[in-house]
């Protein structure tokens, strides 16, 4: 820690305008936090009905011949080997460990696929940066969105994905984001998209008439589910992004009180040394003209 009063005087101004930085970000993240977290628990009840729904319709209609819910689509001369990943981080830092998180996930995955190849979707500059660092291709980059998510920013991403694994270029796609828990907790979280998995009960299954027909119905119900499935992801992460960068935020400005609350310290000491030893001195030359 320097001596010197001046220099400590310069760190002392420097740390109080990065504090200054800090808090403004602060409470811009704290101010989007709450928007992003009431959009994400908004949400949640129509994606779990969503869900409940075509579980019963597909147990219904038979899933089997729904080109989303197979595993892999018949088709001669294609056998698809490759993983699509639709990967959520965010275009800024500052976030604490949210991307690092997410990221870790992703690599976690790949680990686990084996030998598979993968592809991947990006929404945010970082998770970009890092897929290109490792050589693995993205087929689409997609930026975050600053202001209110809703349902058309996730279907460019839909239909990309959707028409990549009918055509049978991918045996599976995940989506990889980070899950809203609370404030001080996001959860990095995978799940798969397609195949379009259900449990279906069967002892629930009754008989249903369906206008115009029970394809028709299953064709709406499974797209709109999809591209919920992807909002939701997308909401999530925003949440969690603005919940990790407030808290980020707010460590970092309690972290530089408390840097200046102890060059303010030293800083006091290094002034009494000085007028101590100024004291010292005119004692001294004092006794030496009395002498």
């Amino acid at each position: 820690m320097p001596s010197n009063s001046r220099d400590i005087r310069r760190r002392i101004k420097s740390v109080k305008n990065i504090g200054q930085i800090t808090k403004a970000m602060e409470l811009v993240s704290a101010a989007k936090m709450r928007k992003a977290q009431a959009a994400a628990t908004a949400s949640r009840p129509y994606a779990k009905l969503s869900g409940e729904l075509l579980v019963n319709l597909a147990g219904r209609t038979g899933e089997a011949n729904h080109p989303l819910m197979n595993r892999m689509i018949e088709k001669p001369g294609i056998s698809p080997t490759k993983i699509l990943a639709i990967l959520i981080t965010s275009d800024r830092g500052l976030a604490g460990a949210f991307n690092a998180n997410v990221i870790n996930q992703a690599f976690g995955l790949i680990k686990n696929e084996g030998s598979k190849r993968f592809d991947f979707i990006t929404v945010g500059k970082k998770g970009s940066g890092v897929i290109k660092r490792i050589k693995s291709q993205i087929i689409a980059a997609f930026p975050v969105k600053d202001k209110t998510i809703t349902i058309n920013d996730a279907r460019p991403i839909v239909q990309i994905a959707r028409e990549e694994f009918i055509k049978g270029t991918y045996e599976k796609v995940f989506i990889i984001f980070s899950e809203f828990v609370s404030t001080l907790v996001q959860k990095p979280n995978i799940l798969q998209l397609l195949p379009f998995s259900t449990a279906v009960d069967a002892k629930e299954q009754e008989e249903f008439l369906f206008e115009p027909s029970a394809d028709d119905v299953l064709e709406t119900a499974i797209n709109r589910a999809v591209e919920f499935r992807i909002f939701q992801s997308l909401v999530e992460a925003a949440a969690s992004e603005h919940s990790a960068r407030m808290v980020a935020m707010r460590n970092a400005n309690e972290a530089a009180g408390d840097l200046i609350d102890d060059l303010s310290l030293s800083y006091n000491q290094a002034r009494q040394a000085g007028i101590t030893r100024e004291l010292s001195e005119i004692s001294a030359a004092k006794l030496a003209m009395e002498g």
